[in-house]
Parts: C-alpha cells; sequence; structure tokens
C-alpha cells in the first residue's frame, strides 16, 4: 500500500472514531436526564406504567344496596373522574361475601379487578369459613374510605328506654334478650358478641339477612333490639321507628347528640363497619400508589365529604403501611374471637 493509501485510510479511521464519540457523548446526556427525573414521584410512576388504560370492575360480595355498594356509590364517580376511567360494580353475593373474595383473589393482580374491604366482615368470614376459598393474605389492602359506627336500637315503645335498662335487664335473665344481627360473620353479630364478652352477658341472637331487616324486626317489636349501623338506622331513628339506646363511637353523635356511647355505660368498646377497597396479591405497588393517590383526592373533596355527610357516613382515610398495619391488627384480634367461639 502506497503512502497516499495510507494517509487516506487513517484520515477515514478519525472521522469514525470521531463519529463514535459523537454520539457516545449524545447517549449519556440523554440518560443523564432521564435519570435527573427519576425522584419526581408522580413523572417516574407515569414513565413506569400508564395506569389505568381501561376499565376497572370492582367485585362484590353483597347484594345492591348493603354498606359495600353504599361505598361505591359514593366513591366511584368522583374516583372516575380523578383517574380518567370508568370503574363498573360487578354482584356476586353469598356465602357472607366469599365467593366475590375468592374470584378475585386468583384474578390477574394488574390493577383492573378489585373488591371492596369490610372490616370485620370480610376478615371474619375468611377466619370462621374453612370453606371461604380466600384469606386475607391473598390481597393488598389499597385505602379505607368509610367509618359507618355500630349502634344499638330499640322500638320506640320498648321496655328498654335507656341502654342500662337492657344491660339490667340482660344481666338477671341469660340468654332470653333476642337480639337481631346480622348473623355469625356480620359486623353487627361481631359487635353484639364483643359487648358480650366485655359486659359478662348472654344475649338470644337472632340471625338476618342484612341490616335492613334486623332494624325492621326491631321496629315492630318482633325482637327485643337490633345491633345495626347508623346509616342504615338514621331514617328509621328520625322517622321515629327506632329509638337508639347507645353507639358504639368514642364520643356521641352529633346526629343523635342525646344518645350515650357504651363507653359511658362501661363497656369500652369503639367498632362499627370500616369499607375500604383491596387488590389481589401481586399487583404492582405503582397501581396501589395510583388507586390510592386517586381515593385520596377524592375523601377531600368538599362535594364527596357533603355526599357522606348526607347519608351519616363518616370518613376514615387509611393507606399504605397505616391501613396494613390496620387489617393485620384486626385479623389478630378476630382470630382471637373466633377461637374462643369455637371451643
Amino acid at each position: 500500500m502506497g503512502w497516499l493509501q495510507q494517509k487516506k485510510l487513517m484520515l477515514i479511521l478519525c472521522i469514525f472514531v470521531f463519529v463514535l464519540a459523537i454520539s457516545g457523548c449524545g447517549t449519556v446526556g440523554q440518560n443523564k436526564a432521564s435519570g435527573s427525573g427519576e425522584g419526581k414521584g408522580d413523572n417516574n410512576s407515569s414513565a413506569k406504567i400508564q395506569y389505568p388504560m381501561k376499565a376497572v370492575t370492582v367485585v362484590h360480595g353483597f347484594k345492591p344496596g348493603g354498606g359495600s355498594d353504599q361505598l361505591s356509590q359514593l366513591v366511584q364517580p368522583f374516583l372516575e373522574k380523578v383517574l380518567k376511567q370508568q370503574f363498573v360494580n360487578e354482584y356476586k353475593p353469598g356465602a357472607s361475601g366469599a365467593i366475590a373474595c375468592k374470584e378475585v383473589m386468583l384474578s390477574k393482580p394488574d390493577g383492573y379487578t378489585l373488591t371492596t374491604l369490610m372490616a370485620p366482615t370480610t376478615i371474619l368470614t375468611a377466619l370462621i369459613n374453612p370453606n371461604a376459598g380466600y384469606s386475607m393474605d391473598g390481597f393488598v389492602p389499597i385505602a379505607n374510605i368509610i367509618f359507618d359506627p355500630g349502634v344499638l336500637l330499640v322500638s320506640p315503645d320498648s321496655k328498654f328506654q335507656t341502654i342500662q335498662d337492657l344491660l339490667d335487664y340482660a344481666r338477671k335473665n341469660p340468654g332470653q334478650l333476642k337480639l337481631a344481627d346480622n348473623g355469625i360473620g356480620g359486623d353487627d353479630w361481631y359487635n353484639t358478641t364483643m359487648i358480650e364478652k366485655i359486659a359478662g352477658l348472654k344475649f338470644n341472637h337472632i340471625p338476618f339477612e342484612g341490616d335492613g331487616p334486623a332494624c325492621q324486626a326491631a321496629a315492630g317489636g318482633h325482637v327485643d333490639a337490633a345491633s345495626s349501623n347508623i346509616s342504615i338506622a338514621a331514617p328509621l331513628i328520625k322517622g321515629g321507628k327506632l329509638k337508639a339506646l347507645a353507639v358504639y363511637t368514642e364520643e356521641r353523635l352529633s346526629l343523635i347528640p342525646e344518645t350515650p356511647t357504651l363507653k359511658e355505660s362501661g363497656i369500652d368498646f369503639v367498632e362499627g363497619s370500616y369499607r375500604g377497597y383491596m387488590a389481589p396479591k401481586g399487583t404492582p405497588q405503582e397501581i396501589i400508589d395510583i388507586l390510592a393517590d386517586g381515593m385520596e383526592k377524592v375523601i377531600n373533596d368538599p362535594t364527596f365529604k357533603k355526599a357522606c355527610d348526607d347519608v351519616n357516613l363518616q370518613i376514615k382515610f387509611m393507606r399504605g403501611d397505616a391501613y396494613k398495619s390496620f387489617v393485620d391488627n384486626k385479623v389478630k384480634v378476630l382470630q382471637q374471637v373466633v377461637a374462643e367461639i369455637k371451643k
């Protein structure tokens, strides 16, 4: 090869190396630019995952009109506006919610199939029924939205005009006081069982299929009393068809300020129905966060707050570690309760 040819070859090689160097610098610059945004939270999440890209199905284990449905009818119209996607309710009642929970637990963990977490009912069903087909370990809690306090009710013309009247009778007549609730595994059943345990009483539990029928039985004098949730009982209380003897809250409710708490009667018990959402285990944390972020925006909407007030529901928002800890603690407490009733 002649000297001139060698010189041309060296020139070509130099140009090639120079072009590679420029390209490499451009790539590095782009990587740094994209990396600099990784700590910006929402921007990074949206870069990792686009959700929701289609309608989300919420499977309910109870009939329309119950607490689970009430939660969705309140929350989801607002959530659709926040997340720009439709939330579709699907009802598969039966086995105290077990049918729906099992289906959702076994569904694809992609954020497009959710169910409600009704504490304590959802937890109790899995603990009491060995054939429930699901456990709380199979889910990821997303967020709790609502707390619906428990309340003890009688008909207005009942011989029990105060909570003390009822407690005294139950103490003197073990197993005689007919008390309506929503059956073994329901939140009302759990509440009255705990009242029995704490106060050293024994009731005659009369199970009904839901709060509504139980309240109607008390209003008609077919049972001595009923345990329900304030959102269900409020219209009947306001209409003079039921009288509230005690609420299961820390403080008296503004709705019925004349009604004492159980604590005021020496029964240290605060309970009701906690209502939130959960997804199948394995659902990406980014999706859980997107849903929880959306729900947090919903509960801060003044219109949503008013909607809850209108149906006598309290907002009790929990998410992340706080909600998981709450559920885990509930599981531990309810395991003990179930172990005792199975003895």
